[in-house]
């Protein structure tokens, strides 16, 4: 086999490699997304008695994997009981209490098993009529602990913070099929050759 063609074969060899690298990092990183907030994000309400999120897919239920956070201006939360997953809707009751901005902390994790989290605001603006949470405050540094066992040991999630794992995975495999893929190239050209 002549050099020409020993180059044409490494460089189809890359290419296949490299397409195959691309098509699993894609795949590795389509994580559910979140479509829609109940409350909206920057909106105001009057009164609430359940925060819903709505994702592109159904979360995956394990027993504390959802967490839903909401924290006052006081910075006490106002979650008053563990979410409950619903298709793909997460949803959490909460009393809020004064009037004033309401940060909403979420994690859950995405139907292809990896967790995604955010978080986003809105004003509250009780019309005098709503009933007044007292909220309940956290430790230092932790998440308020009330719902399954992972609940005690877990960490406020970072704002849109989402795990790259399967990025990487994807990206690995890519790696070394694009290797083994040269490899076996160079090694069918060196056979015709003898």
């Amino acid at each position: 086999m002549s050099l020409r063609h020993r180059l044409i074969a490494l460089a189809a060899s890359i290419g296949v490699g490299l397409a195959l690298a691309t098509a699993g990092a894609t795949a590795a990183s389509a994580h559910d997304t979140l479509e829609n907030t109940d409350p909206a994000q920057g909106s105001t309400v009057k009164s609430l008695s359940t925060l819903s999120l709505t994702f592109s897919a159904d979360p995956l239920g394990t027993d504390g994997a959802a967490i839903i956070q909401v924290i006052g201006p006081d910075k006490k939360y106002y979650e008053t009981a563990c979410p409950d997953l619903n298709g793909p809707v997460v949803s959490s009751p909460v009393a809020l209490g004064d009037a004033g901005t309401y940060e909403v902390l979420w994690r859950v994790v995405s139907s292809d098993g990896h967790p995604i989290s955010g978080s986003y605001t809105f004003a509250y603006a009780p019309d005098g009529t709503a009933p007044s949470g007292t909220g309940a405050p956290a430790a230092a540094g932790s998440v308020k602990p009330i719902c399954g066992p992972a609940a005690a040991t877990t960490e406020a999630p970072a704002d849109g913070a989402t795990t790259d794992t399967g990025l990487w995975i994807g990206l690995g495999i890519g790696a070394v099929v694009l290797v083994g893929v040269g490899v076996g190239a160079w090694a069918l050209a060196r056979g015709r050759k003898a």
